[in-house]
């Protein structure tokens, strides 16, 4: 009985913990990683908020963080200020 309980927990535990970020070729932390960037998306949200009921505060930063954040989750190492100072 033991013995089954263990068997069903690690597949528990598998099926929740290891499943998902194998499929996705990396580990449980590497994974937790990329979710973190949740909160970073929570930041623009307050932002966009924020610029909506008062227009004229945070009038480029939301979009800005939506293209860092877009960056970061595609590995892009350069910005699109970068980029747009380099075509000036």
């Amino acid at each position: 009985m033991l013995d089954d309980f263990r068997s069903g927990s690690s597949r528990f535990i598998n099926y929740v913990f290891v499943k998902h970020p194998e499929e996705q070729k990396m580990t449980y932390f590497e994974h937790l990683k990329h979710a973190s960037y949740s909160v970073q998306a929570l930041g623009c949200s307050l932002i966009f908020m924020v610029h909506g009921f008062v227009p004229c505060l945070f009038e480029k930063t939301g979009s800005v963080m939506v293209y860092h954040l877009h960056d970061r989750l595609n590995g892009v190492k350069k910005h699109h200020e970068d980029e747009k100072m380099n075509q000036d």
